[in-house]
């Protein structure tokens, strides 16, 4: 499966509090979209990605989307992270 469209939308949350730096939707294979995957600054200052989620109705948030493939899993991440930091300058 190949990543073949990414977008960003940077935005800052931090000077409310937040750790949210942007939203992020990618494209594989041209034929499956996922949307509102959220690039997240740790407190130790190192991001992560947050995929989408939905309220259960315990309460308890739970995955919409879930990579099961580890590798594939990190090769989302890091493409996602590598493209946020050449848009960002960072």
């Amino acid at each position: 499966m190949e990543i073949t469209h990414i977008k960003i939308y940077p935005f800052d949350t931090g000077k409310i509090g937040g750790r949210t730096r942007a939203v992020a939707e990618i494209v594989l294979d041209d034929t499956l979209l996922i949307k509102d995957i959220k690039i997240v600054q740790s407190k130790t200052g190192g991001l992560f990605l947050s995929f989408p989620k939905r309220k259960s109705s315990a309460g308890n948030f739970v995955d919409i989307v879930q990579l099961l493939d580890k590798d594939f899993s990190e090769r989302v991440r890091r493409v996602i992270i590598d493209k946020y930091k050449e848009i960002m300058q960072i």
